[in-house]
Formats: structure tokens, C-alpha cells, sequence
């Protein structure tokens, strides 16, 4: 025999038992075997783990600000706030927890709000030349904005 005729014989029955053997196996595996498989993988330790961020997270705390009623009186931003803070709790950038949201996130929507209660407060005062007079209400309003608590 040459070498060619063995190469393509090897190749050929090699071929035949690879595809036999799978084809075997997949007539052996059953879905459910699999789905128990997996089952049996999860720890008991997964599962606390799991069960303690859910109480952590305390998805129920979303329910009353993130609700239609809430927002249409009041708007989103507290809804946002605190889905962005409750996502924290599953890790940032550098913890190694995964993906969630970053402290500088959340505070961006806190400015966002904080903004826009400084807009709706003092924008009342505003009036031609408010912004150039140190003693107007608009000025002083806009300075107790600008004071830490």
C-alpha cells in the first residue's frame, strides 16, 4: 500500500468511529439528564449567596417610587436613584462582583435631581438682572443651594 492510500483509509475510518461515537452519545443523552446535570452543579453556597443578595438588594424597596402613580406626581428620578444604588450591591468596577453601577453613576443622577429642585425653587425668583444682584431672592436662593449641609 502507499502512503496516500493509508493516509485517506485512516482518515476515513477515523471519520466513521468519530461520527459513530457521536452519534451514539447523542442517542444516549437526554435532555433532562442534562438539565439535572447542571442542578447537581449549583452549590448550597450558590444558592445563599444568591438568596443573600436578593435580601440585600431589597427589590421590595423599588415598589411605591418606581411605581406609575409615584411618577407621574413626582417624576422618575427617585425610581432611578435608588435602582442605580440597589445595583450596586452586586459589585463595581473593582470589586469584583461584577458589572454593576459605580458610585460616580449614581451620584450623577443625584446631581441631576438635586439641579433640578435648585431650578424649580429658585427659578420663581428669577427676573431681569436677578443673576447680577448679589442681594436678590434669586442670588440667595441659588448661594443656600451652593452651601454644604
Amino acid at each position: 500500500m502507499t502512503p496516500i492510500t493509508i493516509a485517506l483509509l485512516s482518515f476515513v475510518i477515523g471519520g466513521a468511529i468519530t461520527g459513530l461515537t457521536m452519534w451514539s452519545m447523542e442517542q444516549k443523552a437526554d435532555k433532562d439528564d442534562i438539565a439535572t446535570i447542571v442542578q447537581s452543579l449549583e452549590t448550597k453556597f450558590e444558592q445563599a449567596q444568591a438568596s443573600a443578595v436578593t435580601n440585600l438588594t431589597e427589590p421590595d424597596l423599588l415598589k411605591i417610587p418606581c411605581s406609575a402613580e409615584y411618577i407621574s406626581t413626582n417624576g422618575d428620578l427617585l425610581c432611578r436613584e435608588m435602582f442605580c444604588r440597589m445595583n450596586r450591591q452586586g459589585g463595581g468596577q473593582n470589586s469584583g462582583g461584577g458589572a454593576g453601577a459605580t458610585e460616580s453613576d449614581c451620584s450623577a443622577i443625584s446631581g441631576v435631581s438635586v439641579n433640578l429642585l435648585k431650578v424649580n425653587t429658585c427659578m420663581q425668583y428669577w427676573s431681569d438682572g436677578a443673576g447680577q444682584d448679589q442681594n436678590s431672592q434669586y442670588s440667595r436662593c441659588i448661594t443656600i443651594f451652593g452651601q454644604k449641609p
